[in-house]
């Protein structure tokens, strides 16, 4: 037998089945999204099919017209035969006639029932009771949805569309994300203007960049399908903050440790002075260049360390004086001082290192001369002198407050400059200049980078040697540029041999 569930249909056109169905002709598209309509579909071998239409197939009365003439005019139900229906031949004489169920003729009306044996009848009439049963749970059914579907209509033409929403802090790039919710079925939503569309629940995120330095604010408009809208401005802050540059901590373990020499070392470090300024971070600069000095070959017995108050003028000359020459061999050990704090020039232009209980009024009884820290080094005849002096003589303290209070002009000419052959001295500044400090380096800005040098950042070929030339040549791009973001100009000076090796593969 030929059912609708046989057929490839093509659309011909919507109308109306019969005149006396209640149901609006079927718009377009495909049959699949038709429901309660009435429509006509054609299939390719000519068979047709004109009635009423639910969730995209025959449902209702329908006649289905086969390419051969034939006819069945009845009722369906998910596009099989349903109910009470008659095939009928191209004569329009009556073939089959009666109550159907799934296509099958399950009570005929135009045979008796004598010819059906008993079993055939008591399950038609199974059949039939059971497809009663069903059509009135769907009747139920249909009418409780209705009366939700009122409900929900109703509530909705009397509901006002609110909007719900929040804004998230800007990143790194001022990107904001915005996150919407609305409490009814949108047909419209803007944000300042630009359209998002409609939403049936009512839910957006969107991103959005919030002006750098000022605050801005984004307007949301949402409008539901009756028309009513609402509408929010949510105002977001950016501030415009400075980016600071990160920079990584001194570490010793960085520098290829060298095999043990002759060498001998004097670490002096005062941040804390007693009767003039701070020099910020001076001690801390001093504690970490012994790890460094360890690890250039020294033994721990061949480093003394002087800092804050136990570098007084006296201890530093001491140092000198009495400890250092019974650990040189003559013109076999390497000698390295290390100095970070304050230095200063008297009026007649010689250079000071300031030590820890330093006055401004008795500058050259309580002040050690650099040229006699010289004369000492010299005096024990070692095989090199390596000077590290992180201190200016500019008048000024780290942080360029006035040294002392009676200080000269910063452009005072110095006039101490010739050192021994053998002496290698690698200041942090030219003599008018200030030898700054940072916080953010937590040390003096020639100290962290002449230690970073070492780690092995100096040496920009790659072979694994650093010589004193490679050292100078990054202090004077590093330290320079780091100065430069401060407004300060800070030049660190070279005297000596440049070729001289500090680090060997």
């Amino acid at each position: 037998m030929k059912t609708f569930s046989r057929l490839i249909c093509v659309l011909l056109f919507a109308g109306s089945a019969f005149a006396q169905s209640q149901l609006p002709p079927c718009q377009g598209g495909s049959p699949s999204r038709w429901t309660n309509c009435t429509g006509r579909w054609l299939n390719n071998n000519g068979d047709k099919y004109e009635g009423e239409w639910r969730d995209g197939k025959p449902n209702g009365q329908g006649v289905q017209t086969f390419a051969s003439g034939e006819t069945y005019t009845g009722a369906w139900r998910d596009g099989k035969y349903e109910g009470q229906g008659t095939i009928s031949a191209v004569n329009g004489s009556v073939m089959s006639q009666g109550i159907w169920a799934a296509n099958q003729l399950v009570r005929p009306t135009n045979t008796g029932n004598s010819q059906l044996t008993e079993a055939q009848r008591l399950e038609n009439e199974r059949k039939v009771a059971q497809l009663e049963e069903e059509r009135a749970r769907l009747t139920k059914e249909r009418e409780r949805l209705d009366a939700e579907k009122l409900q929900r209509e109703q509530a909705k033409q009397t509901a006002r569309i609110s909007i719900q929403a929040s804004a998230s802090l800007p990143d790194a790039f001022g990107e904001v994300t915005l996150t919407v919710r609305t409490n009814a079925d949108t047909s419209s939503f803007k944000i300042n203007g630009d359209e998002l569309g409609g939403k049936a629940d009512g839910a957006y995120t969107a991103k959005r960049v919030a002006r750098a330095g000022q605050e801005t604010k984004f307007t949301l408009v949402a409008r539901d399908l009756y028309g009513n809208t609402d509408t929010k401005v949510i105002t977001v802050s950016r501030s415009l903050e400075e980016v600071k540059d990160s920079f990584s901590q001194l570490n010793a373990a960085n520098l290829r440790p060298q095999r043990p020499r002759d060498a001998v070392a004097i670490i002096i470090g005062i941040q804390d002075y007693l009767r003039v300024p701070k020099a910020e971070f001076a001690k801390d600069d001093a504690l970490a260049f012994y790890d460094y000095a360890l690890r250039l070959g020294l033994k721990p017995d061949n480093i003394t360390m002087l800092l804050d108050s136990q570098a007084d003028d006296v201890s530093m000359l001491k140092a000198f004086k009495n400890w250092l020459p019974v650990r040189v061999n003559k013109d076999k050990t390497d000698v390295y001082v290390f100095f970070s704090g304050h230095g200063l020039p008297s009026e007649d232009g010689k250079l000071y290192l300031l030590p820890y209980g330093v006055d401004k009024d008795l500058l050259e009884r309580t002040a050690v001369a650099q040229k006699e820290i010289v004369n000492l080094l010299q005096s024990a005849r070692p095989k090199s002198v390596t000077m590290f002096i992180d201190s200016c003589y500019s008048g000024q303290t780290r942080g360029g407050a006035t040294l002392l209070a009676s200080a000269r002009p910063l452009n005072i000419k110095v006039q101490e400059s010739a050192y021994p052959e053998n002496f290698t001295v690698m200041s942090a500044s030219a003599a008018s200049q200030i030898s700054s400090s940072s916080p953010d380096l937590k040390h003096g800005i020639f100290s962290y980078y002449l230690m970073k040098g070492l780690e092995g950042e100096a040496d920009d070929s790659k072979e694994g040697t650093i010589t004193i030339g490679k050292l100078q040549n990054y202090l004077s791009e590093k330290v320079a540029r780091f100065a430069m973001k401060m407004n300060r100009t800070q030049e660190p000076q070279l005297i000596g041999d440049s070729a001289r090796v500090l680090v060997s593969k």
